[in-house]
């Protein structure tokens, strides 16, 4: 899972890195980012396992899959246009709730108190970070977006969860996001994003950062398929490490209250760790 947190903060800032700076669209992102990914996870195709019954169901886990990527990729741009990884973490780890109740409703994860009293705390910490900088983030413009994505993340946890039997989760990610890399294929002009302000640059840089993505795919994958809460604990791991970097950099002051929050984020995950 630290793996998995380590692949995936250095993904996030390059995914502000490829919407403000690169300038990329949607559907140049999109497939940039299922591109890169499809390449990168192909080679670890040989090593995994692959062996599944062939059946009319098998379609329905990479149905599922390509939508949630696809309404991920589309809703990203305009989310990162607006506020920083750190902010979006914030909210993508409200997610906590609605999968540790999952697991005890349909997995038979046991309820406890403590366990709540945790969640409580991290999601009073991640509530508060969220409201930082507050008024200048359009939130009015966004507030949709936000919604769409946090459930999409949910979702794909559940569906890698969920369908494990059917499809093995690699070859379920592997085909949907070939799909997604042909799709958007077809929207974009490769010229055009070339042309973009970052040049071919930006375009390696997006690229070359799956290889990251990739090895963080396969630690989500499994980690999902252990347990849903494991998972969405994956998202303010996250928060976690892009609240070290921010204090870390110089450059920019995080104000009170996302410290306040970093902090009671931090409080609740160790909590929860200690006392599953």
């Amino acid at each position: 899972m630290l793996m998995v947190v380590a692949c995936y903060t250095l993904c996030s800032l390059n995914d502000k890195y490829a919407v403000s700076r690169a300038c990329y669209d949607r559907h140049e992102l999109m497939f940039l980012m299922a591109a890169g990914t499809v390449v990168f996870l192909g080679f670890t195709l040989p090593f995994s396992e692959l062996s599944f019954e062939w059946s009319p169901k098998i379609l329905i886990p990479i149905a599922l899959a390509a939508a949630c990527k696809y309404t991920e990729f589309a809703v990203l741009p305009t989310i990162l246009r607006e506020m920083t990884p750190f902010q979006l973490k914030s909210w993508v780890g409200l997610t906590l709730f609605m999968s540790y109740f999952t697991d005890v409703l349909f997995y038979d994860s046991s309820l406890s108190v403590l366990c709540l009293l945790f969640i409580t705390v991290t999601l009073a910490g991640l509530f508060t970070a969220s409201q930082a900088d507050k008024k200048s983030t359009r939130y009015g413009k966004i507030w949709l977006h936000l919604i769409v994505y946090v459930f999409t993340k949910y979702g794909y946890g559940l569906i890698m969860r969920s369908t494990k039997s059917i499809l093995p989760n690699t070859l379920t990610l592997f085909i949907a996001l070939t799909l997604l890399a042909v799709i958007s294929l077809s929207q974009i002009s490769v010229r055009k994003m070339l042309a973009k302000p970052e040049g071919k640059k930006g375009a390696f840089i997006v690229l070359i950062a799956k290889l990251p993505n990739t090895a963080g795919l396969l630690g989500e994958n499994y980690t999902a398929a252990k347990s849903l809460s494991n998972y969405s604990f994956i998202q303010p791991l996250i928060l976690i490490a892009l609240f070290i970097t921010a204090l870390a950099d110089r450059r920019s002051r995080l104000s009170r209250q996302s410290i306040v929050g970093g902090l009671l984020t931090v409080a609740g995950i160790i909590g929860f760790q200690l006392v599953k």
